[in-house]
């Protein structure tokens, strides 16, 4: 993984330099809701901002261990944690490549690219988060699982759940072209809200209130969906 995360690193760099000539002075760095271009940054900056961004989080990520009091655990999910590092090099890579496409060609929309890259991650990180073992850098880190290792082992797998059903709603959304901040919103809640109420339940042992937690994930993404299917776009 760490050769194949290089080699995508200097693709991004590649990319830039061919392209560099044909960009034009100012490339779209932000969107707002509507796919619409509301920041601009001189091609000198922005062509190279995300490549350098991710050689300092492959650094960063080639470090974490060592830093963490944990450390000893990561040995028990080293190939997961190589999958969750490349994902994230690849989802910035993939940002990179759109915004240099996009750039030389503004008519395309944006909005579907990104829903695709976001909804893809957190496909990705939702198959491998049951998977991370207790530490203070990777997962749902709250006082509840930090201090109770079955209490993180429970609340990732239930967090697992959250991420991929989020992550589908977030493709869905790219194929209906309708973008609405409820539905992204909510995902974000699903992905990482109902994980932290659920771990602080474990904790308080209110397992009587464990069955509407499931019906608040099941409901929470039946009705992103539906949103998806009849809201209008904004």
């Amino acid at each position: 993984m760490k050769i194949f995360n290089l080699i995508v690193i200097a693709l991004m760099f590649i990319a830039g330099w061919i392209l560099y000539p044909a960009l034009p002075e100012n490339l779209p760095v932000h969107w707002n809701i509507r796919g619409q271009v509301d920041n601009y940054m001189p091609k000198s900056q922005s062509v190279w901002l995300m490549p350098v961004m991710v050689v300092l989080f492959f650094v960063l990520f080639r470090i974490i261990p060592s830093l963490d009091p944990k450390k000893e655990k990561y040995r028990l999910f080293a190939r997961e944690w190589e999958i969750i590092q490349t994902g994230f090099i690849g989802f910035f890579a993939y940002l990179h490549f759109i915004i240099l496409y996009l750039s030389l060609h503004p008519e395309v929309p944006i909005m579907p690219l990104m829903f695709i890259g976001i909804g893809s991650l957190f496909i990705l990180l939702g198959n491998y988060l049951s998977k991370i073992r207790q530490n203070y850098f990777i997962g749902i880190k709250v006082p509840w699982t930090l201090a109770d290792e079955d209490n993180w082992n429970k609340t990732h797998r239930f967090a697992s759940w959250c991420f991929v059903i989020a992550g589908i709603v977030t493709i869905a959304e790219a194929f209906f072209f309708w973008y609405a901040p409820v539905v992204i919103l909510g995902g974000i809640f699903l992905a990482s809200g109902l994980p932290i109420i659920y771990s602080f339940l474990l904790f308080k042992q209110s397992l009587h209130l464990m069955k509407y937690i499931y019906l608040a994930l099941i409901v929470l993404a039946s009705g992103m969906f539906f949103i998806c299917l009849h809201t209008p776009g904004v």
